[in-house]
């Protein structure tokens, strides 16, 4: 310090080199406050960008937020277009299997339908007229004739009519039966007029009684076959009259 210095802090009491010490303490501590400001000055244009940064990817973010709650709405509304779909796909498909249960139930009667038709239309040949009477039962009947069918001819329209007389000399003839392969198909009864039958037998007691006449379906007649026709007395007395063999042209 300078002699002048040290005159005048001596005449002010030591008041100028208290007052420079604390003028050196300001001018330290301004430095320090303007290296503060300076560093925070720094900081703060750092956290500026930061924010700045931050504010961006919150834009971006409340797009993608945006653009993923319609992508969700969007993906819902799918979503219940396709159970929709669905439940039309499922009610699709019951419909089609019913109508594919119809379809099968509407060709089978078709096929049935023309198998049915063609075994109409189909032709039946009579063969033959065989008689089975046995010789040990002549004296059971007066006589049978078999008017229809005739032998060499067709049956036509799936039917066969079976028409003749038998007049019983034992007892009464009640039917006569039409038997296929042991079994009894259908029986008619004897009591249609026959006048030629009571011209030939004038004698006879309801002679003109004995006729019988049935329609019997063939329809599903196999390729060959043979009906034997049985006659049926009051007294239970079975006797087999003839046979008409059949055979499908």
């Amino acid at each position: 310090m300078s002699w002048l210095l040290k005159l005048s802090n001596w005449l002010s009491g030591g008041a100028l080199e208290k007052y420079r010490e604390q003028a050196k303490l300001a001018k330290a501590q301004l430095q320090n406050n303007e290296s503060e400001i300076e560093n925070l000055s720094t900081q703060n244009q750092k956290l500026q960008s930061e924010i700045e940064q931050l504010q961006a990817q919150l834009q971006i973010r409340k797009g993608f937020q945006i653009e993923l709650g319609q992508t969700q709405l969007k993906l819902q509304q799918k979503q219940e277009e396709l159970t929709n779909s669905q439940q039309r796909l499922f009610i699709a498909k019951e419909q089609l299997q019913k109508l594919q249960i119809k379809f099968n139930e509407v060709n089978t009667q078709l096929v049935n339908h023309q198998d049915w038709l063609s075994q109409i239309q189909a032709e039946i040949e009579i063969v033959a007229i065989e008689k089975r009477l046995p010789k040990t039962e002549f004296d059971t009947l007066w006589g049978f004739g078999i008017s229809s069918p005739q032998p060499q001819t067709l049956a036509k329209a799936g039917s066969l009519l079976i028409k003749g007389w038998i007049l019983g000399k034992r007892a009464k003839v009640n039917r006569v039966e039409i038997i296929y392969e042991g079994q009894s198909l259908l029986a008619t009864s004897v009591d249609q007029l026959r006048p030629l039958v009571t011209q030939q037998y004038p004698d006879i007691p309801k002679a003109e009684e004995s006729g019988f006449e049935t329609s019997l379906s063939i329809v599903a007649m196999p390729t060959d076959a043979t009906l034997e026709l049985q006659a049926m007395l009051e007294d239970n007395t079975s006797v087999p009259i003839c046979a008409i063999v059949l055979k499908r042209k």
